[in-house]
């Protein structure tokens, strides 16, 4: 637990402080959302935000990736450790990207400052977003084959981009002349430290209006109520072991390697306990999670379990104890192994965990949803540099149901907190054109609740000297699995269509491919799990999603076992109440 609190606290002042503190973060939030340069920060929100305590514990957050915010403490603790508490100045603005450091890649940048009143160092507020390119061997990082951690881009390591308040002009100018957007990138820089400068103003003016010490003893206590909230929801799961493991297709470079993520869940009274035995050692590709990031990913998985709705801090992350392996593995790597493309590994850790809960905790745990997904389009020409660009996104996918409820549609994996890029800032910004943005009904698992659907998104290609890149896991042993009698969801893959008309199908990821004028790039994302027999569906259920063209008529008797009549309404469906009861019937029989 976080460390007693010495004082007697206001339980009514510690609401309103711990809001505000939380209003905060929001604020911060809105800050890096109006001020990025980068679509992908500001309409895809590919980021985190944070407030934490003196020594790096989280206080606050507010919507972004959870994963961000999950490995934003470790930002803080890493620096603390780097520099000292001594170390830091008032004005000082700090980064850091290493997988080593605060656990995920190069790309995803972590921006901090230290934040003083009267002298005194109260707390630290930071942001991590995910750069439009770090410099590495593949534009806009994600690089897919990488095998060395020197190949994925520039590495910080707790460098200050300003200090003292004066702007290092040197740090600042290596990452200007490294990147192939570099106005882009050094725009979300100073979007990034406006976003830290107004958590420090907040945090300030609480400390301006109730005195330093009562905020950090009132985020002391809340840390510990919400901790002891948390361990009392455990005591009401019974005492179980779950194991869960996934097959990765391919690490990027080594064939002969097979993948293998391993997990184990133990329950016992008001602990969670959880080892990897079983998991691959390091991989020669870039599929390695630093275990920062694998921690965060575990406590999502937890707080999905525990505590879905309300907000997140260090207590989220403290409640779950591991039991590392003791040699470096894909879950906890070492320099200098290769990174870049670690989202996969934490995404199968977040779905398998509440897959492997779903009978225990129905009520929160559902089936498994779509692997992540990313498509790249970019361009990194050997003479004009202007004529470079980098665009690219996670696309949406289907996530798995759970008791009572259908799986959520064209969601970001694991978590659902990153949006798409609006088609008119695509066709506005960059020279693609988006011909189709549809969901993708064969995708989703059938179950008494239907899993989420996956989207199908075609961007046809405009320029001359563009490269394509793709993101994609799971495809033989797909992570959507259904709970409960739910079946599973379609894994997602991509198709190019060439301007010969030529369709190529890629089930797996593709590196800087050359694509030609007039292609089309066809991301096809996979849908969620069912939950429940699918047998069991609400026939008016049924026949709603036949009518949205969710899924066909054949379907709903194949699968569902619901006879569907056409109704008066075009497109419309009526329950033939005979005729389900026999299929139901002879189904059951």
């Amino acid at each position: 637990m976080s460390a007693t609190v010495q004082a007697p606290v206001d339980i009514i002042r510690a609401e309103i402080i711990k809001n505000a503190l939380q209003s905060a973060a929001l604020e911060m939030n809105k800050t890096l959302i109006r001020s990025a340069y980068n679509p992908l920060i500001f309409d895809v929100k590919d980021f985190g935000v944070g407030i934490a305590s003196a020594t790096g514990e989280l206080w606050s957050d507010a919507p972004g990736l959870p994963v961000f915010t999950g490995v934003l403490p470790a930002s803080f603790r890493t620096g603390i450790a780097k520099h000292g508490l001594e170390g830091f100045t008032e004005g000082d603005v700090l980064v850091v990207n290493s997988p080593f450091e605060n656990g995920t890649h190069i790309s995803d940048t972590a921006v901090y400052m230290p934040v003083f009143f009267e002298g005194e160092l109260i707390s630290f507020t930071g942001a991590m977003a995910h750069w439009a390119d770090v410099g590495g061997m593949s534009p806009g990082g994600w690089t897919v084959d990488s095998t060395s951690i020197y190949q994925e881009g520039i590495r910080f390591t707790h460098q200050r981009l300003f200090n003292a308040g004066e702007p290092n002009h040197d740090i600042l100018d290596l990452i200007k002349e490294n990147m192939r957007v570099s106005d882009i990138v050094m725009g979300d820089v100073y979007a990034m430290i406006a976003t830290c400068r107004t958590g420090a103003e907040r945090v300030q003016t609480l400390c301006r209006k109730y005195g330093a010490q009562e905020v950090i003893d009132v985020m002391g206590y809340i840390l510990e109520q919400t901790e002891t909230a948390l361990r009392r929801e455990l005591t009401s799961i019974p005492d179980v072991v779950k194991s869960a493991s996934v097959r990765l297709d391919f690490d990027g470079v080594d064939r002969e390697y097979e993948p293998v993520l391993s997990v184990q869940t133990r329950i016992e009274g008001d602990r969670m306990i959880v080892s990897f035995e079983g998991t691959s050692g390091i991989a020669s590709g870039p599929i390695n999670a630093g275990s920062d990031a694998t921690a965060a990913a575990v406590a999502q998985a937890a707080k999905g379990l525990l505590d879905p709705i309300g907000p997140a801090n260090q207590a989220h992350l403290n409640i779950v104890e591991f039991e590392w392996p003791e040699e470096p593995s894909i879950l906890s790597p070492v320099a200098p192994a290769p990174c870049d493309s670690y989202g996969y590994v934490l995404t199968a850790l977040t779905e398998i965990i509440q897959h492997s809960f779903a009978d225990l905790v129905p009520q929160h745990a559902r089936a498994g949803g779509y692997q992540m997904v990313s498509t790249y389009v970019m361009s990194s020409p050997k003479t004009k540099q202007a004529d470079s660009y980098v665009f690219a996104e996670p696309v949406q996918g289907g996530l798995g149901a759970f008791e009572g409820h259908d799986g959520a549609c064209q969601m970001f994996a694991a978590d659902g907190d990153a949006s798409n890029t609006p088609v008119e800032i695509i066709e506005m910004r960059y020279p693609i054109l988006v011909d189709q943005f549809s969901l993708r009904p064969d995708s989703a698992g059938a179950g008494e609740y239907r899993g989420g659907m996956g989207v199908n998104r075609h961007l046809r290609v405009l320029a001359e000297n563009s490269l394509v890149k793709t993101a994609s896991e799971n495809y033989y042993d797909p992570i959507s699995r259904g709970a409960k009698g739910g079946r599973d969801g379609k894994p997602s893959h991509f198709e190019f269509i060439l301007p010969s008309g030529e369709v190529e199908v890629h089930p797996e990821r593709t590196s800087d491919a050359p694509i030609a004028v007039g292609s089309v790039v066809c991301t096809r994302t996979g849908g969620g799990g069912g939950y429940g027999d699918p047998a069991l569906r609400d026939p008016q259920a049924v026949a709603r999603d036949a009518r949205d063209e969710y899924i066909t008529v054949e379907e709903a008797a194949s699968v569902y076992r619901v006879s569907l009549l056409s109704a008066e309404v075009p497109g419309g469906y009526d329950v033939d109440e005979a005729g389900t009861e026999a299929l139901r019937a002879s189904a059951g029989a």
